[in-house]
C-alpha cells in the first residue's frame, strides 16, 4: 500500500512536469501531435509514465494508479493536443498542470500520514506475534 501511495506521488509530480515539457514545446515550436508525444516517450524524467509508451492518438484510455478523476483529466488533455489552436492548448495544459498540483499536494499529504500507519501496524503486528509465540 505504501508503494503504491509513493508512485501516485511520484506520477503526480511528473504530470507537472510532462505539462511544463508540453509548454515549451506547443509554445515555442510548431511541432506535430506524433512528435510531442515522442519527445515525451524520450523524456528521462518522465521514466514512471509508463502509457506515454503506449498511447494511441486516435483511441485515447489511459489509466493510470491515479483517482479516477485525475486520470479523466489526463485523457481529456491527451484527447485535446493537436485539436485546437496553439494558445487554447496552453490554457488547458495550464489547467491540468495546476490541478494536478493540487493532486499532488494531496497525494503527498496521504503518504505522509497512512506511511506512519502502516509502519506503526507492522510495528504492533511483530509485537503481537512475538507476545503469541511467548
Amino acid at each position: 500500500m505504501v508503494h503504491k501511495l509513493k508512485r501516485r506521488c511520484l506520477i503526480s509530480a511528473e504530470l507537472v512536469e510532462m505539462c511544463s515539457i508540453l509548454t515549451i514545446e506547443l509554445g515555442f515550436s510548431v511541432n506535430e501531435t506524433g512528435k510531442i508525444i515522442k519527445r515525451l516517450c524520450n523524456e528521462q524524467s518522465l521514466s514512471h509514465l509508463d502509457f506515454l509508451k503506449n498511447i494511441n492518438i486516435e483511441n485515447i484510455h489511459i489509466e493510470t494508479e491515479l483517482d479516477p478523476a485525475d486520470n479523466e483529466r489526463l485523457n481529456l488533455l491527451f484527447g485535446n493536443i493537436g485539436k485546437t489552436d496553439s494558445e487554447s492548448m496552453l490554457n488547458l495544459v495550464e489547467s491540468f498542470r495546476l490541478n494536478m498540483i493540487e493532486s499532488r499536494k494531496r497525494y503527498e499529504e496521504c503518504y505522509k500520514n497512512k506511511s506512519r500507519l502502516y509502519i506503526a501496524f507492522g510495528i504492533f503486528g511483530g509485537l503481537a506475534v512475538t507476545l503469541v509465540l511467548i
